[in-house]
């Protein structure tokens, strides 16, 4: 902020710009009612009072999340997981040949791992189970490559499927879109029924297959809210696997077998046709050799060639004959390379967590909640109820809080008064009598302007109140009633009079023969005429300012009881006349831009010549004394609470 000095010289007119000091913005800023300085921050017994005095939210938010948390957790049913063991067997001839060598192990169970939780798997379980227990819904066969249509998931499905082709006519695309994903998610929601079966999507979600550990056991876990099911569907998964397993390598070592089988045929074949084959050449050779003929001497070779492939086929049909037997021995004992180490049996206590386990961390939590909803709530607060805040805020001194009135004393505080002599209330309105000097008959304090920023403030009762109070004292007090907009606070009041009431004429002050007497408190009461038209002519010229004269001459004190700031006009106009503004602050009510805007309204209609330093005060209204002194400002309010036992024994005393 940069402040223009103006010097006007004889030569030429120079224009200065300088950087206040601070105690120059500090003034500023106070006679402008706001402050430069961010708001402090919130400290530990800050804090500690904050949610001592908001206990009660925070209580109640924690209070109430503990319990939805509870019904919530009661609500929803236990598990229970059920637990069913693999064995992977070593390769055979590993563990006798050579040593086993661990990252094959390591790939073999990892395979096994993942065959096991695979959806083809999964999916042949269910298929199984759905046969076993003769469900209509699961036994249709699903087309080749598809799911099988036995999972109320793909039922939900079916709704988004089935829509009208007619609404997609009508209805724009990112509309049909942005339905399409709420059907979707809903459907997501809604329960799927007590089916025997659970779908291949539950399955996924609620079996578990895990290593134990580095060694060769491979445990399938099955999680379900019966225990009968989860150990079933547990042992469903690993002896179809087994099986399908054993089943793979019977397929496999019987194909072999055929082939085998054909090739040793094959083989018997050609051994026959050499034998046969030779058997003829023997015969040509010695029928040769009986008729001397060299025929017989040149088949030697043929013969040879003709034993040796005999031998051959003999030797080869032997071999696979042997191996024929071989096979055949190990389809006996064929083995899958993974066994069943234990079968799991029905959990009786279930794997989840209690929900009574809950409970206190529930209400930690929503208390933090609560907690940070308090802090949130007092900083969004932007209300005014110490006398330190006021003048903090405002830049003027604030004379005092007033408590709040029972509401059948609002009308009538004159009564309250008489009746509580020594009450906090009672103390208040004495407290702002002296120090605005109403007793003293100080003629810089004989008028006094009560007004507020907004209605409903409590300006009224408090000017019936300092009224009454100064009455009291044997003080000559006229109360001046220049709030239009309301009605007149009197009428529970008898007011007297001599002869009728003269009403003034428009555009001119109230005369004399208009001033009322209130007989019970002993004061006079000065109405403003009400009319339609624009109150803002009665303030115009040099009457008023007379008849202001008239009455500090007949009176030891005038108050006036102003209209709000914000929104009237000749609210503006009434500083000029009186002596002290007394600006009235509800407790906690008011908010601080609005306090601050309504004065600075003051200030600016004010007159620079016009001194108002040390004749605007500050007044708290309607004070909850219990919550005032909740929040510890160490004022006379919190020591009226804490040392309750005191002021009343004064008071019986």
């Amino acid at each position: 902020m940069l402040w223009v000095d103006r010097r006007e010289n004889d030569a030429d007119r120079t224009v200065d710009l300088k950087q206040p000091s601070a105690a120059e913005q500090d003034a500023y800023y106070m006679r402008r009612g706001s402050s430069p300085k961010p708001a402090a921050e919130i400290h530990f017994h800050q804090l500690t009072s904050l949610l001592w005095r908001r206990r009660s939210l925070v209580l109640s938010i924690a209070a109430t999340g503990t319990m939805m948390a509870a019904v919530v957790g009661l609500l929803i049913p236990p598990k229970y997981t059920a637990v069913a063991q693999l064995i992977v067997q070593p390769p055979a001839g590993m563990l006798n040949e050579r040593p086993l060598d661990a990252a094959t192990m390591d790939q073999s169970i990892d395979t096994h791992v993942t065959l096991l939780g695979s959806r083809d798997h999964l999916r042949r379980v269910i298929e199984s189970l759905s046969k076993d227990s003769d469900s209509p819904a699961r036994t249709d066969s699903p087309p080749k490559g598809e799911a099988t249509a036995a999972s109320s998931y793909d039922a939900r499905r079916s709704v988004i499927a089935d829509e009208p082709a007619a609404a997609t006519a009508t209805e724009t695309t990112p509309l049909n879109e942005f339905k399409h994903h709420l059907i979707l998610w809903i459907n997501e929601l809604r329960p799927s029924g007590k089916t025997d079966v659970p779908s291949l999507e539950e399955f996924e979600r609620k079996a578990q297959v895990n290593q134990e550990r580095r060694s060769r056991i491979i445990s399938v876990a099955f999680t379900s809210a019966s225990p009968k099911k989860a150990a079933a569907f547990a042992n469903r998964i690993v002896q179809r696997y087994v099986d399908d397993l054993i089943n793979q390598k019977a397929a496999s070592a019987n194909g072999e077998t055929a082939r085998l089988e054909g090739r040793i045929a094959e083989v018997k074949y050609e051994m026959e046709s050499a034998e046969l084959a030779m058997e003829t050449a023997v015969q040509q050779r010695w029928g040769s050799e009986q008729s001397g003929n060299n025929e017989g001497r040149n088949n030697n070779g043929h013969l040879h060639e003709l034993e040796r492939q005999v031998g051959t086929a003999v030797q080869l049909y032997n071999s696979l004959l042997q191996r024929q037997k071989a096979m055949r021995e190990r389809e006996e004992t064929v083995s899958p390379g993974i066994e069943i180490h234990a079968l799991a049996s029905v959990p009786h206590r279930p794997s989840s967590l209690n929900p009574i386990l809950f409970i206190f961390p529930a209400f930690v939590v929503f208390a933090i909640a609560g907690s940070w909803l308090a802090i949130v709530l007092e900083q969004l607060d932007r209300g005014l109820r110490s006398a330190r805040e006021i003048s903090e805020a405002l830049g003027i001194g604030c004379i005092g809080l007033v408590p709040l009135l029972a509401a059948r004393f609002v009308a009538r505080p004159d009564q309250y008064l008489g009746k509580k002599s020594f009450s906090p209330y009672t103390e208040a309105i004495r407290s702002a009598a002296a120090t605005l000097q109403l007793a003293r008959c100080d003629p810089a304090s004989k008028v006094v302007l009560i007004t507020s920023s907004v209605p409903r403030e409590g300006k009224t009762t408090l000017a019936l109140s300092l009224a009454a109070c100064v009455a009291q004292l044997g003080r000559s007090v006229l109360l001046l009633d220049l709030d239009f907009r309301q009605r007149s606070p009197f009428g529970g009041f008898i007011i007297t009079s001599e002869g009728p009431v003269a009403v003034p004429r428009l555009q001119k002050p109230p005369t004399a023969q208009a001033i009322q007497r209130v007989a019970e408190v002993g004061f006079d009461y000065l109405p403003m005429p009400r009319s339609r038209f624009d109150a803002l002519a009665s303030f115009s010229g040099e009457q008023i300012s007379s008849f202001m004269r008239q009455l500090r001459e007949r009176y030891d004190c005038v108050i006036i009881d102003g209209p709000p700031l914000l929104g009237v006009a000749e609210a503006r106009l009434l500083p000029s006349i009186a002596d002290k503004l007394l600006f009235v602050v509800k407790w906690g009510s008011t908010r601080r831009d609005i306090v601050q805007n309504a004065l600075n309204l003051v200030r600016d209609t004010c007159s620079a010549e016009e001194n108002w330093n040390g004749r605007q005060f500050a007044i708290v209204t309607q004070v909850n004394l219990e919550k005032h002194a909740q929040y510890q400002y160490g004022d006379v309010a919190e020591c009226l609470v804490r040392h309750n036992k005191y002021f009343n024994h004064f008071i019986e005393a």
